[in-house]
């Protein structure tokens, strides 16, 4: 049976439509791939340290931001996918770094702040916590100098 004209091109589009919904659902580059985008902090006029990170699915763009001991740090989180929920968490409260910022379904070009003084010199991993978003690689760290 030979379909109709107007039905002839329905398995191109259905397919187009599949990617899209897909793309726009989150499944996106794993973090994995990725490798290290690093971008150190600068105190602005004010003396806070300020850095922009896109979230994207599934990795931190920046992945590894540097800053300055005893200094206030702003990070402006861009949470870039439309559908997937995303969060950034970094729990060091010892070093005066807690972290738990997210967004929840419907959230494309969402911005959220997070502000910080680091107290104590290390490295302090950063994650997102939602569902296995950590295992495809949505990873960073803190580097505090």
């Amino acid at each position: 049976m030979k379909p109709s004209k107007r039905f002839r091109g329905m398995g191109s589009v259905a397919t187009v439509a599949l990617a899209l919904t897909a793309a726009l659902a989150g499944c996106g580059t794993s973090g994995a791939k990725i490798g290290v985008r690093e971008a150190t902090a600068r105190a602005d006029a004010d003396g806070v340290q300020r850095v922009d990170v896109n979230v994207h699915s599934f990795y931190f763009d920046p992945n590894r931001i540097t800053v300055e001991a005893g200094k206030p740090v702003e990070l402006t989180l861009h949470f870039k996918p439309l559908f997937t929920p995303h969060n950034m968490t970094c729990d060091a409260r010892d070093a005066g770094i807690d972290i738990d910022r997210s967004v929840g379904i419907i959230s494309f070009n969402h911005t959220k702040h997070v502000r910080f003084t680091p107290t104590k010199p290390g490295e302090y991993d950063f994650y997102c916590g939602v569902d296995s978003h950590m295992k495809k690689g949505m990873t960073g760290t803190i580097v505090v100098r």
